[in-house]
């Protein structure tokens, strides 16, 4: 994600200045990672749990930071990822705030609606993951 936003930096700086950035897609992270809070909050620290999460003997730790104020623009939904085993958000909409307005979010399917099933996907749903969709307006 930070070589991504890096890249994206560059790119909203150097050959398309001043365009806003939207950054949508399955990053496989949930609310509480370092990726989501690289993302919204501008960076993760050095000490975040994330870097010791496969043990002591891949520790990497380091500090990293956003050039980017992002926000997700479908809020934090229970889950976008319902499979046998785990449910999730892992889906994000991300938006800069500055020169985007989030208009409406189209409403999720209910509960009862992706468990029918038991899982995703399922018959009504093709995809294991929810589309999340918005309406977006220029500031």
């Amino acid at each position: 994600m930070a070589v991504a936003l890096k890249h994206l930096s560059r790119l909203t700086s150097e050959e398309y200045p001043g365009a806003p950035l939207i950054f949508s897609g399955d990053f496989n992270s949930t609310p509480s990672s370092g990726l989501f809070q690289l993302a919204s909050q501008g960076a993760v620290p050095e000490s975040h749990e994330d870097w010791a999460s496969d043990g002591p003997e891949e520790l990497c730790p380091m500090a990293i930071s956003n050039p980017f104020q992002l926000s997700s623009a479908c809020g934090e939904p229970a889950y976008t990822n319902y499979v046998g085993g785990f449910h999730g958000c892992l889906d994000y909409i991300f938006v800069e705030p500055r020169a985007l307005q989030v208009e409406q979010v189209i409403p999720l399917p209910s509960h009862q609606e992706v468990t029918t099933y038991q899982a995703l996907p399922s018959v009504a749903h093709p995809s294991d993951h929810i589309a999340l969709v918005c309406d977006l307006t220029w500031k």
